[in-house]
């Protein structure tokens, strides 16, 4: 999240260089970027030489690669709600275009595009006294060519909203869903206000806080997800600092982490326990142009931006991408493909990173993807048991792989003295049963694998440890019918 008194701090753009355009960034999904063979390098006003818009940033994302495998659906929807949106020719015949316009302003304007919920009309335009500077009016356009930059054939809604109308928040949530959009980017986040105050609290020297102000818009988001839709947030401010952000924090918000050029957590990245993953956003107060992130600009220029607003679209455009490819996922499970196939995942799978949460995400990873790998497929590491004895019995220890992308929840174990899936007196039958049990079960223990990751188990199980033990691994989830087996011989421990 970025806030317009800190981000008016910014560099002010330079304008030095010619820049001839690089097919190998996969920048040509703009509209006015692709250049034929013999024609003249294409120039960016505004950039430094070397640099093409959000250049880093799309092959830290591994976009170049994805876009071999998909570039997106023009019937998949993304809405971009922010302050204040001026366009860029880049930007032609990526706008979502409203096959059924219901609103008109008193000039006439309809919402063919989205709407402007901040001045209730079709402008779509910051109108206040700051209307030109580079803040308002860069940043709704910047954040809009992240997205058009990294899910090309998608399209992008523009919806704005304003912390001077606090009701602009929820409705322009409400329009996204009730027209279609299935990613919603929000990179700036409503702030509370005191009792009686039109200024929010941040404004006058207080903290976040959680805003009772406006339930409605907590109404709105959850009423977003339980439709199907994924909102990206960033996961606070841009002062490198612990603290919570609210709503962001909440279930139905993906807090979206800063990382810097490096892969590393930006100097700006918020310390928090709900970051969920991460992406570009730059790094603060450098004087290398190449740690920011360069893109469209609101003077139909080229300009830079850092912060958690750029790591927000970032991982919108990266959400759109991948659910165009596979529309019939649910909300849930492209959370937890995004998640699963990040990079750099923590040491703890279940202790996400508070500045990164999960990783970076990686597009192309989670393009990837094979049939196979879309479901829960849990195993036991056999190389990974170790065995302890105790009086009464003893523990196994190992550990649990989820080759498949989907978060098992409940992933069963549970050890045998025999083969289970043999019978033990095969000369038994229903009128004359066998003798008492012979292959029991000696202990099992349930636990959690998130997709793609490993996770620890540990077994309590009854008796003197058998020379050979079987194992039936498989997971208690809904929809989840694979199953594996696997025996094992103790009789030389495999660790002590």
């Amino acid at each position: 999240m970025n806030f317009p008194r800190v981000l008016q701090r910014l560099p002010t753009t330079r304008r030095t260089g010619r820049l001839a355009f690089v097919l190998g960034l996969g920048l040509a999904v703009l509209s006015v970027s692709s250049t034929m063979a013999g024609d003249p390098p294409r120039q960016y006003p505004g950039l430094p030489e070397g640099t093409t818009p959000y250049d880093w940033a799309l092959e830290q994302l591994q976009v170049p690669a994805a876009h071999a495998r998909h570039r997106g659906r023009p019937e998949f929807v993304v809405a971009v709600i922010d302050l204040g949106y001026r366009h860029h020719p880049d930007l032609e015949g990526h706008l979502w275009i409203n096959p059924n316009p219901t609103r008109r302003d008193a000039e006439g304007r309809q919402d063919r595009h989205g709407w402007d919920f901040a001045d209730n009309d079709g402008s779509l335009e910051y109108q206040g006294p700051q209307a030109e500077s580079g803040y308002y009016t860069n940043h709704h356009v910047f954040v809009a060519g992240e997205v058009a930059a990294v899910a090309p054939d998608c399209r992008l809604m523009i919806l704005r909203v304003s912390y001077r109308n606090h009701d602009s928040w929820y409705q322009a949530v409400d329009y996204a869903v009730q027209h279609g959009a299935k990613v919603l980017v929000m990179p700036h986040g409503y702030i509370g206000r005191a009792p009686g105050s039109e200024v929010p609290l941040f404004y006058q020297g207080t903290d976040f806080t959680w805003p009772e102000d406006n339930p409605k818009l907590r109404e709105s988001l959850d009423n977003a997800y339980d439709a199907g839709c994924l909102v990206f947030s960033g996961t606070a401010d841009n002062r490198g600092r612990r603290v919570a952000f609210f709503p962001v924090a909440s279930e139905a918000v993906c807090a979206v982490g800063s990382a810097n050029r490096s892969g590393e957590a930006s100097n700006m990245a918020a310390d928090a326990d709900y970051v969920e993953f991460a992406a570009p956003a730059g790094q603060r107060g450098t004087t290398d142009p190449g740690e920011t992130i360069w893109g469209l600009g609101g003077r139909q220029d080229y300009t830079s931006f850092e912060g958690g607003c750029m790591a927000c679209s970032f991982a919108g455009g990266v959400a759109a991408l991948v659910w165009s490819r596979h529309p019939e996922w649910t909300n849930e499970q492209l959370r937890q493909v995004l998640r699963n196939t990040a990079r750099g995942q923590p040491r703890d799978a279940h202790q996400p990173d508070r500045k990164l949460g999960h990783g970076i995400l990686s597009a192309e990873a989670a393009l990837a993807l094979t049939d196979e790998q879309l479901a829960r497929d849990v195993r036991l590491l056999a190389d990974s048991l170790t065995m302890t004895t105790h009086d009464g019995g003893f523990r196994l220890r190992g550990t649990l792989h989820n080759q498949g992308v989907w978060d098992a929840r409940k992933a069963m174990v549970v050890v045998y003295n025999g083969d289970p899936t043999q019978p033990r007196s095969p000369q038994a039958t229903l009128d004359q049963s066998g003798p008492e049990l012979q292959t029991r079960q000696l202990g099992h223990a349930v636990t959690s694998v998130r997709g793609l990751q490993e996770s620890d188990i540990e077994l309590d199980c009854v008796g003197a440890a058998p020379a050979k033990v079987w194992f039936e691994v498989f997971c208690l989830d809904r929809h989840s019918p694979r199953i594996h087996r696997l025996a094992v011989d103790l009789a030389v421990p495999p660790k002590p």
